[in-house]
C-alpha cells in the first residue's frame, strides 16, 4: 500500500514538473514573437514603443508575458517562471537572465 503511495506521488510531481516545464517553453516563445515584433517596430519607426499596444497587442495585467521600454535606446521583456523569479530578456545585452 505504501510502495502504491509512492508511486502515486511520484507521478503526480512529474507530471506537474512537466506540464510546468512546457509552459515556460510557451511563455519563451511567446516572449521571442514579441522581440522580435518590437525590433521590427524600431526598424520601421526609428524608435521602441511605448507599450505592446503599439505592436497590435493587448496590455492586460494577467499576460504571460510583459514589455517595459526602459528608455529610448533599451527594454526589457519578462515573464514568470515561479513565485518571486522570471526570466528577463534586456535588450542592451541581447541576453535572458533569471532574475528575483
Amino acid at each position: 500500500m505504501k510502495m502504491i503511495n509512492f508511486k502515486i506521488v511520484l507521478i503526480l510531481l512529474c507530471s506537474i514538473c512537466v506540464f510546468s516545464c512546457s509552459l515556460n517553453d510557451e511563455k519563451k516563445q511567446s516572449a521571442e514573437i514579441i522581440i522580435k515584433k518590437i525590433e521590427l517596430f524600431k526598424s520601421n519607426e526609428n524608435r521602441f514603443p511605448e507599450s505592446v499596444k503599439e505592436l497590435g497587442l493587448k496590455e492586460e495585467m494577467d499576460s504571460a508575458v510583459f514589455y517595459e521600454k526602459l528608455n529610448d535606446s533599451a527594454y526589457i521583456v519578462w515573464y514568470g517562471l515561479s513565485v518571486g523569479e522570471s526570466n528577463v530578456y534586456r535588450s542592451s545585452s541581447k541576453n535572458w537572465n533569471k532574475e528575483g
